[in-house]
């Protein structure tokens, strides 16, 4: 097996430990409530809290990893998650778990940031798409490993063995991502010259970065809170966790599929379009307790063409020299919205008194990604950026314009 795969094999497993870990706390949420005297809207906040370190550590840390070897700034990250676990699995107070939580948060951008350099540079002019796509289906694999293994060592030993449990995790990824091969043959990055992110292009990167968010969103709060509903409809506490879990497993399944699928269309902003509303009916009628187990899984296949569509638009009109800057910008949108939007479900909940407030927030939030969608496709028509014409390669307005069309 050629390096670059043995080395993607170990990227995604250090980055789905990312999400094993992000999903310790909805595992067992119940539990959290009950012997930390936590309410929905705490909860919601130790969500954001492993997000909320992103909004300041994305740029700078992508800017650092120019200038150093991201092998390194991984292995710091993962042994900050090792950290976090342990300490969550011994918190006495909101206080305590939220500390934890947030140092558990750094370690998991800085992963997150060091595995996607790390593909590009491995994978730059060979099978990029393709490892691309299997990168993000590493954080939901996580997730989705970690709903019926957490509740069951939730039920069997307490929740502070499941937090130990992610530790444990991040540890194994520690030592297999220490064991990572060397630089490929491009040799070590080198900083970016040149970088320049005027108006015409910060703001459409910055509403990618929106929508990008916005989509992640919607899937967090389904998968932390459908089981929850479920639960109290009446499904068996293991019943709930193995339904969202297929439903995490279909996402993983449709995502290399949808992304090959936008890839040969080359209508990504159409995509978003379809694909967008038809997963925010489907949490629709999940709330409405038509039909769960349909919904469940019509929701895992839409959402999954949204993640290769919605990463190919900063792609587009961001230079090669530009694009450590612009995707430090593009990831802080993101995390803002994954911080703030746990919390903000959860203040709704208990505002509401109803458990299906968080997901409601998640369909209306995927219903706005489609009008701000077709706003990146207007602030990128070509012409806009006379700066792509002079990019590498040729690109320029060729590359927009195929991206945009819709």
């Amino acid at each position: 097996m050629h390096r670059r795969w043995i080395t993607l094999a170990i990227l995604f497993a250090a980055r789905a430990a990312t999400g094993f870990q992000f999903q310790s706390v909805g595992s067992v949420a119940d539990q959290l409530m009950r012997d930390l005297g936590l309410s929905y809207a705490q909860i919601g906040a130790l969500l954001g809290a492993y997000l909320l370190p992103g909004i300041v550590v994305a740029f700078p840390a992508g800017l650092l990893g120019a200038r150093l070897r991201e092998q390194s700034l991984g292995l710091f990250g993962l042994v900050l998650m090792v950290i976090s676990g342990l300490a969550l699995a011994n918190a006495d107070s909101f206080a305590a778990a939220l500390a934890a939580r947030t140092v558990g948060g750094v370690g998991a951008t800085l992963v997150v940031l060091a595995a996607t350099k790390l593909t590009t540079d491995w994978f730059e002019g060979r099978e990029i798409a393709l490892a691309m796509s299997i990168l993000q289906m590493s954080w939901p694999f996580g997730a989705m490993l970690a709903l019926p293994i957490q509740a069951a060592i939730a039920q069997g030993f307490g929740w502070p063995a499941e937090m130990v449990c992610g530790s444990l995790c991040a540890f194994v990824a520690l030592v297999a991502f220490a064991l990572l091969p060397g630089p490929n043959a491009h040799g070590d990055p080198q900083p970016a010259a040149g970088a320049e992110l005027g108006r015409p292009i910060l703001v459409p990167v910055i509403v990618a970065g929106i929508v990008w968010g916005l989509m992640n969103l919607a899937c967090v709060l389904f998968f932390s809170h459908a089981p929850a509903l479920m639960a109290l409809r009446g499904f068996s506490p293991t019943a709930a966790a193995s339904l969202t879990s297929l439903s995490i497993w279909l996402t993983i399944l449709a995502i290399p599929a949808g992304g090959f699928l936008v890839h040969r269309l080359g209508r990504p902003i159409a995509a978003i379009a379809v694909c967008a509303p038809l997963a925010a009916a489907a949490l629709s009628s999940f709330v409405l307790d038509l039909d769960p187990t349909l919904a469940c899984l019509i929701f895992g296949v839409a959402v999954g063409p949204l993640s290769g569509a919605i990463l190919s638009l900063p792609a587009a009109i961001l230079r090669p020299q530009d694009r450590s800057a612009g995707f430090g910008v593009f990831y802080t949108c993101f995390y803002f919205l994954m911080a703030v939007g746990p919390a903000f479900a959860g203040r709704l909940q208990d505002a509401l008194a109803s458990p299906s407030a968080a997901l409601v927030v998640a369909a209306f939030s995927l219903v706005a990604i489609v009008p701000l969608s077709l706003g990146f496709a207007i602030l990128s028509k070509p012409g806009r950026h006379a700066a792509r014409r002079s990019a590498p390669g040729g690109e320029g307005d060729a590359t927009v314009e195929a991206v945009v069309r819709t």
